[in-house]
């Protein structure tokens, strides 16, 4: 979508879109290639520049975000787009991640007009100011676990701040960006200030980075990629914020309440089928009540609904994309392989006729995992859980920091005093104590180490879409010139 008009063709031919549920295409992409990108890109550029777009006052631009906020929460469109896009179940869309996204435009619609510089009064008749700005065109690259979601976090604050923005989602789940698009020119958003460039991230992507009007790259997806992007930029010293892997670790105590930490064990690795950059795919266990912990674990994950997405009953979908399916798969495999024990899981779901070609596989919990084994120190991105037991919390502190991500954690413990050393011991971005994925949007999220740069959310979140002028304004004769050499 360009300019707030849809096109067919656009230079890069088309791939097919597959519903991970079924394994059935639902929908042919058209691709970008060099010559629609930039069309892409001088289209924000030019509604950039506009006065339609330079002439809103920071309050105005908030109270079209609110606008678009109304209108996400009223589709219908989008949440059965998202269902055939990533196969989540439907109750889990419309119950969390469309009110989330909701959510994130109308905090960011909020703080729009909450950017705030300084001045400094100092001797020799002038002030010292600091103001903020825009970059000008901003691109936002994203993952396929949360499409909608995704898009929510790079448009509001890109938008808020007074920037343009050229969206590139994931080819595989690119349906609600599209709508997400189509919505911001019901909204009053002026065409041109979100543009839409579909295609694989190896040549779309990858062309969106390298264009010289592209001032800032927001990007979340793998570590890998991250790492490839932020090496293009260095050529033209772009700004780059990050959002990439993590292997987190949810650490429970002896004295926890048991029965809500299983639960938060339980929806932390396995919800959205284990395809969240934040979620625990890690659990440290206190070895004094590792077995307990285990048995109340099996019994919960029994009752968990796993299958068809289009009922209330289902908490636990498919993979999204066959790719990742066969990742996690191989870890699965080779779990057992490093000497692990599979108490739950391990292998692709029976599924009726309808969901065979789909991408199911069964939540999977392994245990006896050792720190430095593949499937408890490298990113799966599926439903495996592993359990690692500890002594003490110097043991878990050391254990939860020897990976080389450092995104997020969870602590489960009645001590307030061990709680307090956790978070100040553990090298992450964001910890939950007592709690788990909670907070959105008003909490950022800095990532440490191999997990990124920069941050998501919270009103850190926004500030990331301005960069800092500074100015001195002479008010009388007496101001010195240059370094006020005699």
């Amino acid at each position: 979508m360009i300019g707030g008009k849809e096109y067919i063709q656009t230079g890069g031919g088309s791939v097919e879109v597959i519903n991970p549920a079924t394994g059935k295409i639902i929908a042919h992409e058209a691709c970008c290639d060099v010559e629609w990108v930039d069309k892409c890109v001088e289209s924000a550029q030019k509604s950039f520049d506009s006065q339609g777009w330079q002439g809103l006052t920071a309050a105005e631009r908030g109270n079209l975000l609110y606008k678009l906020s109304d209108l996400v929460e009223a589709s219908e469109e989008l949440a059965n787009l998202e269902l055939m896009d990533t196969g989540k179940p439907l109750a889990q869309i419309k119950t969390g991640e469309i009110p989330l996204t909701a959510s994130i435009l109308r905090f960011y619609a909020g703080a729009a007009d909450k950017i705030e510089g300084r001045v400094k009064t100092t001797s020799g008749g002038a002030f010292h100011m600091t103001t903020w700005e825009p970059y000008g065109v901003v691109a936002g690259i994203l993952p396929w676990n949360y499409p909608l979601v995704n898009v929510a976090m790079k448009v509001a604050p890109a938008l808020a701040a007074g920037n343009a923005i050229v969206i590139k989602p994931s080819v595989e789940t690119p349906l609600s960006a599209v709508a997400f698009g189509k919505l911001c020119i019901k909204a009053g958003i002026p065409p041109g200030i979100v543009n839409i460039a579909l295609g694989k991230g190896s040549v779309t992507g990858n062309l969106l980075v390298k264009h010289p009007k592209v001032k800032k790259i927001s990007f979340t997806g793998s570590t890998a990629i991250g790492k490839a992007i932020q090496v293009q930029a260095t050529e033209q010293l772009k700004a780059v914020n990050l959002e990439l892997g993590g292997k987190n670790a949810i650490i429970v105590f002896e004295d926890a309440n048991l029965e809500k930490a299983a639960d938060a064990v339980l929806y932390s690795a396995f919800v959205n089928a284990g395809q969240l950059c934040v979620s625990c795919s890690r659990l440290l266990v206190q070895d004094s009540i590792q077995t307990e912990f285990e048995e109340l674990l099996l019994k919960k994950l029994r009752k968990i609904g796993i299958g068809d997405p289009e009922s209330p009953d289902t908490l636990i979908g498919p993979m999204i994309t066959r790719s990742q399916f066969d990742t996690a798969l191989e870890y699965m495999r080779g779990a057992s392989e490093e000497g692990c024990t599979i108490i739950a899981g391990g292998k692709p779901m029976e599924m009726p006729e309808r969901f065979r070609k789909g991408y199911w596989l069964e939540p999977t919990i392994v245990t006896g995992a050792g720190p430095e084994m593949k499937v408890a120190s490298e990113e799966i991105f599926g439903p495996v859980l592993s359990i690692i037991s500890f002594r003490d919390e110097a043991e878990a502190i050391c254990i939860s920091n020897s990976v080389i991500y450092g995104l997020s954690g969870s602590v489960w413990t009645s001590d307030g005093a061990r709680s307090m050393r956790m978070i100040k011991a553990l090298k992450t971005g964001i910890i939950w104590v007592n709690s788990m994925l909670t907070g959105y949007p008003q909490i950022p999220v800095p990532p440490r180490k191999m997990s990124g740069t920069g941050v998501e959310l919270g009103f850190e979140g926004l500030m990331a879409y301005c960069k800092l002028k500074s100015a001195v304004m002479g008010y009388d004769a007496a101001v010195p010139v240059g370094w006020d050499i005699k």
